[in-house]
């Protein structure tokens, strides 16, 4: 399992996700069930996370178990 810092759909936030390489893989290149692609993650560096949290004051939501299965 690999911790990985990731930004909301607005970027306000920033959600702490445990998943495996092969999970977050399978998100960034999945599709929708109209063949349409998904939005990606956003993800955040842990410098990153640490200045926003001073400067925007904003807090890490999580740990969340992000787990998907892929098609295969």
């Amino acid at each position: 399992m690999v911790f990985v810092y990731a930004r909301s759909e607005n970027g306000k936030r920033i959600i702490l996700l445990d998943s495996t390489r092969e999970s977050l893989r399978c998100r960034q290149r999945n599709r929708n069930m109209d063949n349409s692609k998904v939005n990606h993650m956003r993800f955040a560096s842990y410098k990153e996370t640490l200045k926003s949290m001073k400067r925007n004051n904003t807090k890490v939501v999580g740990p969340y178990v992000f787990y998907s299965m892929s098609r295969l």
